[in-house]
């Protein structure tokens, strides 16, 4: 069975909505694409993700080591509390009109301080949320307004982002975060009005000057290990997948410098073009998968990217 039947024929409502919307064309406002679309809120994983949250709108995690419990503010745990669990249901498609998804949101969304920061300017946390926002249906929400502008203005030498927490490590003038970075990089590929926004641009060269996912200075090493595993669902750790798809998302697919990227993308898939999850968190409530398995997520994401490389 080839990937596109594999995917096509998956149990998972959210992974048949997408493939057929994303990677097939269809029309989402077709009726059988309406009916799927319902499927999906009552699926297992969306209502087991559901049936976690507080009644107030938020997911609370233990922290295993300290004994503290996070997801009622910003500070945020390993992969189970508020803002990962909201971008999980903005995967599975869901949006601002389930009621328990508006509640969430709005909830977390009111927790933004004034320049449009959630906790220490992390990228990998505000960058992040303004690409869940997005998929829930908040763009043009003066929250997520503010979290762009604060993107749009955040400005670092080497066209990349960083976050307080480092910057605060040294004096010293230090290299931008590449998973923050790839967190930024993917919010802009939603956003096609900023595609030619100087910010933008800056951070497009910051990827294709280490030609994609390389060392700047040496592209025969990976910029770090996240780029020899393939992982999901998207958290703080980055993704070649993530780098391709974000870039040619934005029309940089062909671009020359990332043909090694793109040959080290083919070589994750089996004969049959699936994809095979190396890394998934084990703290993460969304269950997307076995390690060392085919993986319906990585395969999907794996495809998209490609189809806009072309």
């Amino acid at each position: 069975m080839s990937a596109i039947e594999w995917l096509l024929e998956s149990d998972d409502a959210s992974i048949r909505y997408r493939t057929l919307v994303e990677l097939m064309g269809a029309n989402k406002n077709n009726e059988e694409l309406q009916k799927l679309k319902k499927e999906i809120e009552e699926s297992v994983s969306v209502k087991s993700l559901i049936g976690k949250m507080h009644l107030d709108g938020y997911w609370l995690q233990k922290n295993q080591q300290s004994g503290k419990v996070l997801g009622q503010g910003v500070e945020y745990g390993s992969f189970a509390t508020t803002h990962f669990c909201l971008s999980y249901l903005a995967e599975m498609g869901m949006d601002r009109s389930n009621s328990y998804v508006e509640l969430a949101a709005n909830r977390y969304l009111n927790l933004q301080k004034e320049d449009g920061d959630w906790w220490e300017h992390l990228s990998c946390l505000y960058a992040y949320n303004i690409r869940t926002f997005i998929l829930l249906g908040y763009r043009d929400d003066t929250r997520v307004k503010r979290a762009i502008g604060l993107m749009i203005n955040t400005a670092r030498k080497d066209g990349g982002y960083l976050c307080d927490l480092h910057e605060k490590e040294s004096q010293k003038s230090k290299k931008s975060c590449v998973r923050g970075s790839v967190k930024a990089l993917l919010a802009f590929s939603e956003m096609p009005e900023y595609w030619e926004n100087e910010r933008c641009l800056q951070l497009v060269e910051y990827f294709l000057n280490r030609h994609g996912i390389y060392k700047n200075n040496n592209h025969d090493k990976f910029v770090n290990k996240d780029m020899t595993n393939q992982s999901f669902p998207i958290i703080w750790r980055t993704n070649t997948w993530e780098v391709l798809y974000a870039l040619g998302k934005m029309g940089y697919g062909g671009d020359s410098r990332l043909e090694r990227a793109w040959d080290v993308i083919a070589s994750t898939k089996d004969s049959f073009g699936k994809v095979h999850l190396d890394w998934t968190p084990t703290q993460c409530p969304w269950k997307i998968g076995e390690r060392g398995d085919p993986n319906e997520w990585l395969t999907f994401y794996t495809m998209l990217a490609e189809k806009y490389r072309k």
